[in-house]
């Protein structure tokens, strides 16, 4: 089970989240976001030597401004994360290869398998509580109906609202690839609890491991959709791109 901290502004909580066993390190460049992350301290996070994936995490921001913020700031190993409804989604998409690129999806309603034909050749999708219709990126601390995604039988992260004390019950209701949280670990907007990182790292791996199977298998397996071993409908399995550190 894979965990993204998300929403990190310092060089110091994101060492420690890559120490406790994070396997994404999520640094927010919105500006309208209370979690975004200065330049020069977004910067430092991506120089961190560790293997954690880095992903660069943008809103309903202007498309321009995605592009320079991306271009100057990415590295050949940094991850691009988009609204997939964003109105300008098709420039955006051109600025990193799909296995680079998490759209973030709103599950602020029952997900349609459908709807998520466009995104088969991205290994892996976010779905949030964000909503779509106004606009308003995720980070804001509410949570969706987990069965809003029951029968996706494709990888993804499960983000809006995690904390502690509610992830393992939201882990065994949507059976997801790997989980983001935010605000869930923080003692205020942009500013890391170490205790919670800790405690929700633990929870999230425990939670992983009670389940069948830790990873999804390749697109030619197939299976349940219980314990990350369901059919994946296209070629790329996300473990392949996006591996662990534990």
């Amino acid at each position: 089970m894979r965990v993204k901290i998300c929403g990190l502004t310092s060089m110091a909580d994101a060492a420690f989240a890559a120490k406790c066993g994070a396997d994404f390190l999520g640094v927010v460049l919105s500006p309208s976001s209370k979690r975004c992350a200065p330049i020069d301290a977004a910067s430092a996070i991506l120089a961190l030597d560790v293997p954690q994936k880095k992903i660069l995490v943008f809103g309903y921001d202007d498309a321009t401004y995605i592009q320079r913020t991306f271009a100057s700031l990415a590295q050949e190993s940094a991850y691009l994360q988009v609204m997939a409804d964003h109105p300008h989604i098709d420039t955006l998409l051109r600025l990193a290869p799909p296995e680079r690129i998490i759209p973030s999806i709103s599950a602020a309603q029952k997900i349609d398998k459908a709807d998520l034909e466009r995104w088969e050749k991205f290994p892996l999708v976010l779905f949030d509580s964000h909503n779509a219709a106004a606009k308003t990126a995720g980070g804001t601390g509410k949570t969706f109906n987990p069965e809003h995604v029951l029968g996706i039988e494709r990888p993804f992260l499960l983000a809006g609202g995690l904390t502690p004390e509610n992830v393992a019950s939201a882990i065994s209701v949507a059976h997801p690839f790997g989980v983001d949280v935010a605000s869930g670990v923080e003692s205020s907007p942009g500013i890391k609890n170490h205790d919670k990182i800790l405690q929700f790292i633990q929870i999230t791996k425990r939670s992983g491991a009670s389940q069948s199977g830790s990873d999804l298998p390749s697109a030619k397996q197939s299976g349940g959709s219980k314990g990350g071993s369901a059919a994946i409908p296209f070629e790329n399995s996300p473990s392949k791109f996006f591996g662990g550190v534990a």
